[in-house]
């Protein structure tokens, strides 16, 4: 398994469907899976650091999970079949840890409700409660780095909770993105006979706007 990190929600040009696109950590590989409008207000509410007056149905089954004594380790999206993701919610209770189906979307949204992660230079480990308490973290630091001549690799904000993608979901649906056109290409040479299988995914990416990719456009529903 690879751990990944959000980059964005955007929208599909092509039939105005919302879709996460998911980075993995050790590489320059995204996951963009189509996610519902409904799922995608639920992942940016967060990201965003939206409040709303009551709980959202997400907020409700982070509830009732720690009330039953539970926590989330973690989140993986396991399969791709018939294009369609599938993914598992990993669950601790009881020193037990136990799987439960999902779709992404509703295991993305529930991912988000926890703290966001930041790595500093030397290693340590940040959690913060709000996005906005770790974008503020980061530009302190990448201010401190301008005043001392001094440039590292990009500090990444992450989900407390991870998320995670198998090895051979990330093979089938995997993209690279031109930075310069925002053109995405598979990240890796698919046979004719599989890509005629995700021939529906295949022309979902080609709808995606990324022209403006990684130039600090924040994630948006």
């Amino acid at each position: 398994m690879k751990e990944l990190t959000i980059e964005s929600i955007r929208v599909s040009m092509l039939n105005y469907q919302r879709v996460v696109i998911l980075k993995e950590r050790s590489s320059d590989r995204y996951l963009p899976i189509w996610i519902g409008p409904a799922e995608a207000d639920a992942i940016a509410v967060k990201l965003q650091d939206v409040s709303v007056p009551r709980p959202l149905t997400h907020d409700l089954l982070r509830s009732m999970i720690a009330t039953l004594g539970a926590s989330v380790s973690g989140i993986v999206v396991c399969d791709l079949r018939n294009d369609t993701f599938f993914a598992r919610i990993m669950l601790v209770i009881d020193g037990k840890q136990m799987e439960v189906d999902s779709r992404p979307s509703d295991a993305i949204a529930l991912a988000v409700r926890g703290g966001h992660v930041v790595d500093d230079r030397d290693g340590q480990r940040h959690v913060f409660e709000t996005r906005q308490l770790a974008d503020e973290y980061v530009a302190r630091e990448i201010e401190l780095e301008k005043r001392h001549g001094r440039q590292g690799p990009r500090l990444e904000i992450r989900p407390e909770i991870p998320i995670y993608a198998e090895e051979a979901v990330l093979d089938k649906a995997s993209i690279i993105i031109d930075p310069e056109t925002g053109k995405p290409t598979p990240a890796r040479e698919i046979p004719p006979e599989e890509l005629e299988q995700m021939s529906a995914f295949r022309d979902f990416i080609e709808g995606l706007d990324l022209s403006d990719f990684d130039r600090g456009k924040p994630p948006e529903a």
